[in-house]
């Protein structure tokens, strides 16, 4: 004959304490409507508590409980010292939160259909430390907040609203944005630093408007709330275009919204390293480095001289767009190895409409001893192409720029793709950029004319807005004597860390001789 043990509380014994609480096997433990069971030690059940009462959780250490996929109606938290989860548990009605966190280790918490979570705030949320999820059951049209955070310092909460087919969506927060979504390399900057995976009992029927939440903390190097937006993880990339970013709304935790969510599984906020790739793999040269063999001399990076941050945010005529401006790369970027992979400088990078040619979007890359252009990605590794995140495959013109040569691009449309790098090599002829306008360098090479000192679209010696007036007398103060030294300057057209205007390696004889054969009248014009 079966044991059964029931214990009532009745309203009238509104307050009822246990040191520890355990509930056997076929037992009934019930509790009245306004009564409350305090218990400061852990709670170990193998049944459904019962009643419609308050089970309060209130030790003075942590707490565990071990509801072995069991139901309590109503569960309050108030330990300054966190309550842990052993094994899963099922919330009816309520889970009120007055102190302390909800740690869910390996295990899942679940919220009935009609079930509420109140009293969270960012000192007080469920943590998902591990692989347990905050699962609500019958998700629908009414928004439901998942209170939610992967540390005890760190708070996620999202908000869904299922206008689609209503089912059982679990949330957990990952530590940080992944470049594979699960896997891969985490992110270290542009990205705040944690990321939601969503699960759902039945596949498909999703129609999810969602509103992600984050600290100021949370926070990597280079984020920008101005421009920044909901990424999801499809299996091949991250796939949020430049058109779904806007401006973060509330002040800690700060708020972003994506809507008509179909798809489930990892999210993440952030810009470009979240954003949709756009690759391309292009190559050439610049005149004023330009050492033949198929090589450019990187005097400015073994003089130390390359800056971290590009430059091309503060030079005039060179406007950033689309996901754009302020990249930074690591120091370790620009160690030296002796090979052709070395960096020479900063290049400005134009991805434009493959119609009008207008400019869509732009990145300042990096370009090699050997003309190649490299990135920099969220994981601060060294990537053999461009990425112009943000913008859906398609044909385009492509335009590479430089803080002291000639621009030049493309003459037709380049193809490109998410998945694989468009490779171009303007280096071969000079009919490779748009009106053949590239400088013939020894070897039967070509590249981009070095001597644009003022940043505009012509080189110049004499004449209006020449180039020589910049280089003597903005740069060096009319003194053809003057020599700046180790310096990272537009006047220094070899690019060897000095301007001077006389004497060896001057940059005079480069905008006169090399750039203009000799010629004070002659004029190169960039041909877009």
């Amino acid at each position: 004959m079966k044991k059964i043990f029931t214990l009532f509380l009745f309203s009238s014994l509104a307050f009822t304490s246990f040191s520890q609480l355990t509930i056997q096997s076929g037992a009934t433990f019930f509790i009245q409507p306004g009564a409350v069971v305090t218990v400061q030690g852990d709670v170990v059940s193998n049944a459904d508590i019962q009643g419609t009462g308050t089970l309060l959780m209130k030790g003075s250490s942590l707490q565990t409980m071990y509801m072995n996929g069991f139901t309590i109606p109503n569960l309050q938290l108030d330990n300054t010292n966190n309550i842990a989860l052993g094994s899963a548990v099922t919330i009816g009605n309520s889970l009120l939160f007055t102190n302390g966190k909800f740690l869910l280790n390996t295990a899942n918490l679940t919220i009935a259909t009609a079930a509420t979570i109140t009293g969270f705030d960012n000192t007080k949320y469920i943590v998902t430390n591990n692989t347990g999820r905050l699962i609500k059951n019958s998700l629908g049209a009414v928004a439901f907040t998942y209170p939610v955070g992967f540390d005890a310092a760190t708070y996620n909460p999202l908000t869904l609203t299922q206008n689609g087919t209503v089912d059982n969506i679990g949330v957990k927060v990952n530590q940080n944005v992944l470049s594979a979504g699960t896997s891969g390399s985490p992110f270290v900057k542009e990205v705040v630093d944690a990321s939601w995976d969503i699960s759902e009992a039945v596949v498909g029927g999703n129609n999810l408007n969602m509103t992600g939440g984050w600290n100021g903390t949370d926070e990597l190097t280079g984020f920008n709330r101005n421009k920044t937006g909901i990424s999801f993880y499809d299996g091949v990339g991250w796939d949020m275009t430049n058109a779904m970013t806007g401006v973060a709304a509330g002040g800690g935790p700060y708020t972003i919204n994506r809507n008509a969510v179909t798809n489930l599984g990892v999210f993440a906020v952030g810009t470009r390293p979240v954003l949709i790739s756009l690759l391309v793999s292009p190559r050439t040269f610049l005149q004023g480095p330009f050492a033949g063999a198929g090589m450019m001399n990187d005097g400015l990076r073994s003089g130390g001289l390359i800056p971290l941050t590009e430059p091309y945010a503060s030079l005039t005529n060179f406007a950033h767009s689309g996901s754009g401006g302020a990249e930074t790369i690591p120091s370790s970027v620009l160690s030296g190895t002796g090979t052709g992979s070395d960096i020479v400088d900063w290049v400005f990078a134009e991805l434009r409409n493959g119609t009008t040619g207008a400019v869509i979007t732009t990145r300042a890359v990096l370009i090699q001893r050997d003309g190649n252009l490299v990135d920099v990605d969220g994981t601060n590794t060294k990537v053999s192409r461009i990425n112009f995140a943000g913008e859906l495959a398609g044909n385009y013109f492509v335009s590479i720029r430089h803080r002291n040569h000639l621009g030049i691009r493309t003459p037709g449309n380049l193809a490109l793709s998410r998945t694989v790098t468009t490779s171009y090599n303007f280096t071969t002829s000079a009919s490779q950029a748009l009106g053949s306008i590239q400088a013939s360098l020894t070897g039967g090479v070509f590249g981009m004319y070095a001597g644009n000192v003022n940043g505009n679209t012509t080189i110049r010696y004499s004449g209006p807005t020449n180039d020589e007036n910049v280089l003597l007398n903005t740069l060096l103060g009319g003194n053809i004597f003057t020599v700046l030294s180790s310096t990272y300057s537009i006047g220094d057209l070899n690019m060897n860390g000095n301007v001077r205007y006389s004497g060896p390696a001057n940059d005079e004889n480069i905008l006169l001789n090399t750039v203009l054969g000799g010629n004070i009248f002659a004029l190169i014009t960039q041909a877009f």
